[in-house]
């Protein structure tokens, strides 16, 4: 204690003895209540408030990883789209130059052997034709054929796929 302090103690002591004052009633006026709980809840607090920011720190860093990935797993989709629509045109343009007249004659003639018609004929509808002439005609029905005379070696070799294709429809 500094020499201050003492002195006025000293003062203060003298003069409660000097007054005839209940002693108990001048200390309670000079005395307060401290709330010692104070620094306690400051502290508590404060930690509080920095548990917060960790929390939405952390919490900002993991949107910020899924905002990344999904970003990554876009380009990957939006790469695959551009190839796929690169090979779509390149099969276009492939499917053109098959179905170009000038390779179909290429191929009728190099291929299947066919030769181009000295002059070309042309087919005209006429005003009595059918509406649904243009449709394919219905497939003859087995009992329609006709039965044509054949030799016995020729019946034996037009029994066999037959036999054949009934035995393969019964499995």
């Amino acid at each position: 204690m500094t020499s201050a302090r003492v002195a006025a103690e000293g003062r203060r002591s003298s003069a409660l003895r000097e007054s005839k004052v209940a002693p108990r009633e001048s200390l309670r006026s000079r005395l307060r209540v401290v709330d010692r709980t104070a620094p306690e809840r400051r502290r508590i607090g404060l930690l509080a408030a920095v548990f917060g920011v960790v929390v939405v720190l952390f919490a900002i860093a993991a949107a910020q990883t899924l905002i990344i990935s999904e970003q990554a797993h876009i380009d990957r989709v939006t790469t695959r789209i551009s190839e796929a629509e690169t090979r779509a045109e390149h099969l276009r343009v492939e499917l053109a130059q098959l179905q170009s007249p000038q390779n179909v004659t290429a191929l009728a003639t190099t291929k299947l052997g066919m030769i181009p018609a000295p002059t070309p004929v042309y087919l005209q509808p006429k005003g009595t034709d059918d509406a649904r002439a243009g449709e394919m005609p219905p497939a003859p029905t087995p009992t329609t054929v006709p039965k044509a005379k054949t030799s016995p070696s020729t019946v034996a070799k037009a029994t066999t796929p037959t036999t054949a294709a009934a035995t393969a429809a019964k499995r």
